[in-house]
């Protein structure tokens, strides 16, 4: 019994971290390592001000939609989601195995600097 009431006042003890107050920096470098798909499709859904940060064009500068053709995802809408969040920044991107006449039309057509 005593080793069960140490792990309760362990834990008790221990305090607990909310996702949703992590800085602003902090919270953009980790949506950055999950990439755009991951960012897209699930981490935005987190909260409204994980939201409002996966919508930051600086997080949009450089877009990876590398896909291994296992993906059975609607890369193309996703991607042209992420080309919009860019805002005209986009410096980068990857849409090897899933690029189109028509998304490339759209990144040229997104693009502040031409």
């Amino acid at each position: 019994m005593s080793s069960s009431s140490s792990v309760k006042s362990v834990g008790a003890d221990r305090e607990e971290r909310n996702w949703k107050d992590l800085p602003r920096d902090v919270l953009c470098t980790i949506f950055q390592k999950l990439g755009a798909i991951e960012t897209l499709m699930r981490a935005q859904h987190g909260s409204s001000v994980w939201r409002t940060i996966s919508k930051d064009p600086l997080l949009w500068c450089t877009i990876d939609m590398s896909n291994s053709g296992d993906m059975d995802l609607q890369l193309g809408i996703i991607c042209r989601r992420a080309i919009d969040y860019s805002c005209g920044h986009l410096l980068r991107i990857n849409i090897e195995h899933f690029g189109t006449d028509d998304l490339l039309r759209h990144i040229t057509d997104s693009f502040i600097f031409i």
